[in-house]
């Protein structure tokens, strides 16, 4: 069973343990540490963009991969009902513990029968798709789920800058696996969590995955590192 390293190191932050950091070792990047308390940040503490999406959310929403439930709490307060899901057990309890109304521990693949009218993959939720084979089958999933006139925000990064040379050209093995797919693995204090896939796509895949799905996508928000926000709707 792997370790539920967000789990552990949210716990211990609700135990007052405040200044720990979660080890992040991304095989094309250097290791990096993150605090835990990023993931307890209240509205004014979050990026521009994250902001942005949760001034536009309305109706029922579902929030992918909700983490310590800081976003579900923010529009839970603007008065929406929110469902607030994750893998992580010990993510849930401590959603739960803070006050989020709906919070479950599903697999975002395995929910049914529900509709929303937003649906949040935030903090590079494309990922949740592994490999940018299974894009399409997220994609769809996720717009089963969604009402008519209803938007899905989805976030991620191009990688590309990470294979560009000092001229700007790209240094791509075009017969290797897709550039954005990256392999994680995160620790806490004593604790070492399973290596994992996740994905990070451009917006151009994104897209053509976005129209193979039936979804219109557009650029609701680009950063200056790469980072954008796509917002998708069902195509009438």
């Amino acid at each position: 069973m792997s370790t539920d390293i967000f789990g552990i190191a949210f716990e211990e932050y609700i135990a007052g343990h405040t200044y720990e950091q979660i080890r992040v070792k991304i095989d094309i990047f250097d290791e990096e540490k993150l605090d835990v308390a990023y993931f307890f940040r209240t509205f004014e503490q979050m990026p521009e963009w994250e902001q942005l999406v949760l001034e536009n959310c309305r109706g029922r929403v579902l929030d992918v991969g909700a983490g310590a439930g800081s976003h579900a709490l923010f529009l839970q307060q603007k008065g929406l009902e929110v469902v607030a899901i994750d893998v992580s057990e010990g993510g849930v309890k401590c959603m739960q513990q803070r006050g989020v109304s709906d919070a479950r521990k599903i697999d975002f693949f395995h929910l049914e029968d529900e509709q929303f009218d937003t649906i949040l993959f935030l903090m590079n939720g494309a990922g949740i798709a592994r490999r940018l084979e299974n894009l399409q089958e997220m994609l769809e999933k996720a717009a089963s789920l969604l009402k008519p006139q209803g938007c899905i925000y989805l976030e991620s990064t191009d990688l590309l800058y990470m294979y560009e040379d000092e001229e700007g050209a790209a240094m791509i093995n075009l017969a290797g696996d897709y550039y954005g797919e990256v392999n994680y693995q995160l620790g806490y204090r004593h604790w070492e969590g399973e290596p994992f896939p996740w994905l990070f796509v451009d917006y151009e895949n994104l897209s053509y995955f976005a129209e193979l799905a039936g979804l219109d996508c557009e650029a609701f928000y680009r950063g200056d590192t790469d980072n954008f926000i796509a917002r998708l709707m069902r195509r009438e």
